[in-house]
Order: C-alpha cells, then structure tokens, then sequence
C-alpha cells in the first residue's frame, strides 16, 4: 500500500506540473497572438495621432485580430491619401492665387503708368489724351473681366 500511494502522489504531481507547463504555454500564447498585436495598434494609434503616417501594420493572423489589423491599416493609408490630397491642393491654390496675382498686376501697372502721364501733364493734345483715357478704360475692363471670371471659378 504505501509503494501504491508513493505511485498515486508522483502520478499527482506529474498531472499537475503537465497542468502547469499547460497553463504557461497557453498564457504564451495568448500574449503573442492577442496582446502584442493590440500593442502594435495602440503603437500605430499613437503615431496617428502625432500625425504620423509613414508606416505600416501588418496583419500576423487571419483571425478578428488580424482583420482588425487590416482595417486599421487601410484607414492609415486613406488619411495618408487625403493628407497628400490636401498638400497638392493647398500649393495648387497658392499657384493659382500668385497667377491672379501676376495677371491683375498687368492692367494695373499700365493703368497707373497711363494716369502718371496724364497727371503729369506728358501731353496736351486732346488726341493723345483720348488715347490714355481709352487705353486706361481698356485695361479697367480686362481687370473687371478677369474678377468675374474669378467670382464664376
């Protein structure tokens, strides 16, 4: 009897350390497969919110975690689209905007060169004076075309 309770407490003790190593490998993996993917979405949600779009998540499993990895990652990358969307756009309309800039500064400068002249009396002549005139009203209307097709755009 003891040989059979020596035997029972060893068969005990080998259930329970099987048990155990059991317990840790699972605890093993459930820490690669669930937390270390979360951490690296915590780390992607960080770097997003820096604003930060230069990376990339890489989905380990095909699992609700991994497509969740997915769609985190595609959501990365439509805010990377519009951010460069958005960069295109604002030095497009600074370009446009420097271009108005430039082509109302034309009609400007010749409306002004023109009025100086009159002002300063450059001629006398009735001809030449209506020649200033009409070129000054003439740039005026280029200006005023060029402001109600900016309004139209």
């Amino acid at each position: 009897m003891p040989e059979l309770k020596s035997l029972m407490a060893d068969v005990v003790i080998s259930i329970v350390l099987i048990l155990i190593l059991t317990a840790c490998m699972l605890t093993v993996w459930i820490y690669t497969s669930l937390i270390n993917p979360i951490k690296k979405l915590q780390a992607a949600a960080q770097n997003i919110k820096e604003g930060n779009l230069d990376f990339t998540i890489e989905a380990e499993s095909r699992d609700e975690i991994g497509e969740l990895c997915t769609s985190f990652e595609e959501m990365r990358q439509r805010l990377k689209d519009n951010a460069e969307e958005k960069i295109n756009s604002e030095k497009e309309n600074k370009m446009l905007i420097s271009n108005i800039a430039h082509d109302l500064k034309t009609p400007i400068t010749a409306v002004k060169g023109y009025a100086e002249g009159l002002k300063e009396g450059v001629t006398c002549d009735k001809e030449s004076m209506e020649f200033y005139c009409d070129v000054i009203m003439d740039e005026a209307d280029k200006m005023n075309r060029m402001v109600k097709n900016l309004l139209t755009l």
